[in-house]
């Protein structure tokens, strides 16, 4: 085999090697650390930060811990006077399909069908400016979905 093609082998099946790895499920223990740690360090803080806001509204706003589509979660409820909808929540959960990977999904839930906002690979994935824009929108459409 010439050298040139048996280094381009070399390269496609190290590449192929990478890839195949980087599908592998990652172990259900780590990437539930990972969530736990990622619902401290970045969904934990900038809920309660939007808490406050919608607190200093007038609201009655408060996080939920566990309670969501799956487990773990993490699910900030609006608290809205006067709503209509029985269910305004904004959310982030672990999930499990069968045949899928495990997920982390952003929903949001009003009256009480269930959106889908994101889906993320690992926790990994989950940047603060996106759940910032995550939480900021879905906190828009249950306003919207709330007003008389």
């Amino acid at each position: 085999m010439k050298e040139h093609n048996r280094l381009r082998i070399e390269r496609l099946t190290a590449r192929y090697a990478r890839r195949i790895e980087e599908t592998r499920p990652t172990a259900e223990a780590e990437f539930l650390r990972e969530f736990d740690a990622l619902r401290e360090r970045v969904l934990r803080p900038q809920m309660e930060e939007f808490a406050g806001e919608l607190r200093k509204a007038g609201h009655a706003p408060r996080l939920v811990f566990d309670e969501g589509h799956g487990r773990p979660s993490i699910e900030l409820a609006l608290g809205l006077r006067e709503a209509t909808a029985t269910r305004n929540v904004v959310g982030f959960c672990v999930i499990r399909w069968t045949g899928y990977p495990l997920q982390v999904l952003a929903y949001l839930e009003v009256n009480p069908t269930p959106f889908d906002l994101d889906r993320f690979a690992r926790p990994a994935d989950v940047s603060p400016e996106r759940v910032e824009q995550l939480l900021v929108e879905a906190i828009e459409q249950i306003l919207v979905c709330n007003a008389p």
